[in-house]
This record gives C-alpha cells, sequence and structure tokens, in this order.
C-alpha cells in the first residue's frame, strides 16, 4: 500500500514540528492530542483534525505516536485498534518499554498492520529542523515502507534490529546523557563554587578529547538560566526508570544508572519536573547556595 494520508497522534514538543515536517514534505496529515487545543491550532498549517484515534485510523494510511509515556501510549493504541486495517503501517516516535512496544507489534499484526518502534534523539530543535536521529525497530520490509515518513521528520535512520531493538537502544542513549549531564553539572557547580569562572571549565572541556556539542548546548542554557523543556526532568525520570526496569529483566547492574534517576527524583521533588533537563543542576545549587551563571 503506498502511503500518502498519515495520521500524527500526540502533539508535545516534538510531536507538532514533527506533524507540521510532514506536511511540508507532501504527506496529507490527519493530527489528534488528547488536549484538543493543540490539535486544533494546526488547521491554520493545512492538517486536518481527527476527533478520535480510532476516526484518525480509518483515515490515513499510516499512524504515527509520539506520546509521554507507556500508559498514553497504550491509550492511544486502543484507539488506533478499533478501525486499523489490513496494509497500514504504524510508526511508535515515543520512548516506552520494550515489553509494551513488542507487544503491540503483535497485537496489530492480527490485523495485518506494520508495526515500527522508532524513537528519536535530538530534541526540540531537532524536531524543528527535521534533522532528528532515529532508531527503528522492525522488519527490513517495514523499514523500506517507512523511510519515506522518516525522511520527513529525520537525517539519520540507524536499524538497530527487530522491534523493540531501536527502544533498547534509545533507553541506554538517554542514560548516557543524564550521566553526561550530571558529571557536567557538578563540575560546573564545584568550579563556581571554588571562584573558578565555569566557563573556563567548557572552554577546557570542548578544546579535549572528551568534548561533545551536547556540552555547548547544556552549558549555554545553565549559564543563561533558560531552562525551557527541550526535554524534560520528569520525561528523563520516566526514560531512566524504564532503563532500570529493563536492566532487572536482563539481571544487569547498573547502580550508576540507579544514582541518576534518585538524582532526577530529587530534582521532581523540588518542584523542577517540568523544566529542562539541563536544571537538575538547580536542586544541588539550592542545596550549596551557588548559582551557576
Amino acid at each position: 500500500m503506498s502511503i500518502s494520508r498519515v495520521g500524527f497522534l500526540g502533539l508535545g514538543t516534538m510531536g507538532t514540528p514533527m506533524a507540521k515536517n510532514l506536511k511540508k514534505k507532501g504527506f496529507q496529515v490527519v493530527v489528534w492530542n488528547r488536549t484538543p487545543g493543540r490539535a486544533k491550532a494546526l488547521e491554520a498549517d493545512g492538517l486536518e483534525v481527527a476527533a478520535s484515534p480510532a476516526e484518525l485510523a480509518s483515515k490515513v494510511d499510516a499512524y504515527c505516536t509520539c506520546v509521554a509515556d507507556p500508559a498514553a501510549l497504550e491509550g492511544v493504541a486502543e484507539g488506533l485498534f478499533q478501525t486499523a486495517r489490513a496494509g497500514q503501517l504504524f510508526i511508535d516516535f515515543s520512548t516506552v518499554s520494550v515489553p509494551l512496544v513488542e507487544s503491540l507489534a503483535a497485537r496489530f499484526a492480527e490485523k495485518g498492520v506494520d508495526f515500527v518502534d522508532a524513537p528519536v534523539t535530538g530534541s526540540r530543535s531537532g524536531a524543528e529542523k527535521g534533522t532528528l536521529v532515529i532508531m527503528t525497530g522492525c522488519s527490513p520490509k517495514t523499514l523500506e515502507r517507512a523511510i519515506p515518513l522518516f525522511q520527513a521528520v529525520g537525517e539519520k535512520v540507524i536499524h538497530c534490529g527487530p522491534v523493540g531493538a531501536g527502544t533498547q537502544v534509545k533507553l541506554a542513549g538517554n542514560a548516557l546523557i543524564a550521566g553526561m549531564l550530571q558529571c557536567f553539572s557538578e563540575g560546573l557547580l564545584l568550579t563556581k563554587k571554588a571562584g573558578v569562572d565555569p566557563r573556563k571549565l567548557i572552554e577546557v572541556v570542548q578544546a579535549s578529547g572528551f568534548r561533545s556539542p551536547y556540552f555547548d548546548f547544556k552549558g549555554k542554557a545553565i549559564l543563561e538560566r533558560d531552562f525551557t523543556p527541550h526535554f524534560s526532568i520528569d520525561l528523563m525520570h520516566k526514560d531512566l526508570s524504564l532503563f532500570l526496569d529493563s536492566a532487572a529483566a536482563h539481571k544487569v547492574p547498573t547502580p550508576t544508572a540507579a544514582s541518576l534517576r534518585e538524582t532526577y527524583n530529587f530534582a521532581r521533588a523540588t518542584g523542577h519536573g517540568g523544566q529542562d533537563i539541563a536544571a537538575v543542576i538547580t536542586a544541588f545549587e539550592d542545596a550549596v547556595g551557588t548559582v551557576v551563571s
């Protein structure tokens, strides 16, 4: 089945620009969001609004989901399943659990729907520019069908293996991001507390073998106190929890990730859950009475 009409469900920080990019690349796009106002706002851009996931699935050749957590995906998928039909393609861009995407793939296969787990990285700016990196889990044949949609929202697609593989890689990647940011934040805070300009630490890091564009991005946000969410503390806490669930299932010790999750839980407890992950530093700034700027 050729794909010309695409549904998009979940119009948050990532989903809205992704849906717009699908439209820009020539797809007819139908959208749905739990909060109807977000979907309604896209009518001005030529996107059609569906009243429910079931209605959306009845109108399109493929549907994409980008929702916050496993419970949200399960709810949306239940509606899609009602009107799913053979030949459709289901791409999930969310970051959820491996068992969930595996179960959805099996369930939708009963109706002849091909499923891809395709979590992304690149944050809000990547979603807006269409430069996301996409980690996919699916069969090679299904990947071939999905490529035109991936090219509309991202610049690199990495096929990780069968369904679930993309999600497993994404969870590991987010644990790595959390570790990088935590050590970076602790270094900035200690440098400032010791009376040294934290910009000098960033300068040295970025001139060294362990440099990363990530440190420029998050370092600027911390110094300018700009914690507008690209990827929130609440979502990182969720992803670290999913990573630890997977580690427990496979009996792999992950003490660093466990410690990181508690750090993010601390930041949530102090009221920073809705802010960008760069704001995790604020919980420690409060403790020592020093602000990195």
